[in-house]
């Protein structure tokens, strides 16, 4: 848990946001819900396999989603293990060092990203450079709002790394291929 509020730090410092946010999450944004925070607040046909990064509110001010556009920094340096596409932009899938300990098969999946062109399957990344930016969702007229969704999973099996895919990580209940966990 100590990396993931290190990371909406950082989070907030990539943006301008400054120290006082409070970030806010709403059923359906986390990891296993079956609700959906947007459009009609519905059910997912699938459970939710990570946590999307939206709302915040800075002291007493009112609740502000993140910018289009938003800045996403690495949490933590490592390698680009794919950048594939999602249903709303791209994702990038990464092995990030400071948290190997954990496991050595734990990566993180950031989503919905319009992803920095030199963020590529094979480079490295530093904690807190900047490898993408919220998707704008209005290019695609979507009612969700741009956000970051963040996964952290274990592969089970060893997988070949151009699948680790935005289509491999809701499909988790037909196949045992990753373990949604978080930090």
């Amino acid at each position: 848990m100590e990396h993931f509020s290190q990371y909406l730090a950082a989070l907030a410092r990539a943006n301008g946001l400054g120290d006082n946010i409070t970030w806010l999450f709403y059923p359906g944004m986390l990891l296993d819900s079956y609700g959906k925070w947007w459009d009609d607040f519905g059910t997912r046909p699938c459970a939710h396999e990570g946590i999307d990064i939206c709302f915040f509110r800075e002291g007493s001010k009112k609740i502000t989603p993140l910018a289009k556009n938003a800045n996403i920094p690495a949490m933590d340096k490592g390698l680009i293990l794919n950048r594939c596409k999602d249903f709303l932009g791209e994702s990038l899938v990464i092995a990030h060092d400071g948290i190997a300990p954990l496991s050595p098969k734990v990566v993180f999946v950031y989503s919905h990203l319009e992803v920095e062109e030199k963020i590529v399957p094979g480079c490295r990344v530093e904690r807190g450079q900047v490898i993408g930016r919220t998707f704008d969702t209005s290019k695609k007229q979507s009612k969700l709002l741009s956000h970051l969704h963040f996964s952290c999973v274990e592969l089970m099996d060893k997988i070949p790394l151009e699948n680790l895919n935005w289509d491999l990580f809701p499909d988790r209940g037909k196949v045992n291929l990753i373990n949604p966990i978080f930090i």
